[in-house]
This record gives C-alpha cells, structure tokens and sequence, in this order.
C-alpha cells in the first residue's frame, strides 16, 4: 500500500474492511502500470530494431548504388 494512502484512510475512519479493499485497489493498479510500462519498453525495443534494419538496408542499397555510379563511369 502506498504510504500517502495510509492517513487518508485512517482519517476517514474506515473499517478494516475498507483498509484491504483499498490496499487491493492500489495493488490491481499498480500491476496495470506495470503492464503498460513492460508493453512500451518491448514497442520501443521492437521500433529500435526495426529501424537498425532498415538502417542497415539503406547501407547497403548506397554501397550497391556507389559500385553502379562507379561501373557507370568507367
């Protein structure tokens, strides 16, 4: 349970019922903010290798074009 929860709680004169619903209530978002950041860091991931690959492919398409230019020219 999140520290600032806890005299919000107490100040509002909550059964301990109310305690444990809340504590699960922080728990169950804490999980979904876990899954959300888990989720962008593989989009990120996934977009940095997409983009090596395209990199690397551009690479080799100027190398092929650089050997065209030259085969042209001589």
């Amino acid at each position: 349970m999140h520290l600032q929860s806890i005299p919000i709680l107490l100040a509002q004169m909550t059964t301990p019922d109310d305690i444990v619903r809340e504590a699960a209530r922080l728990q169950r978002n804490y999980e979904f903010l876990s899954l959300g950041l888990t989720v962008a860091w593989v989009l990120l991931v996934v977009y940095l290798l997409f983009m090596v690959s395209r990199w690397r492919k551009l690479k080799r398409e100027i190398a092929s074009l650089k050997v065209m230019l030259e085969d042209r020219q001589k």
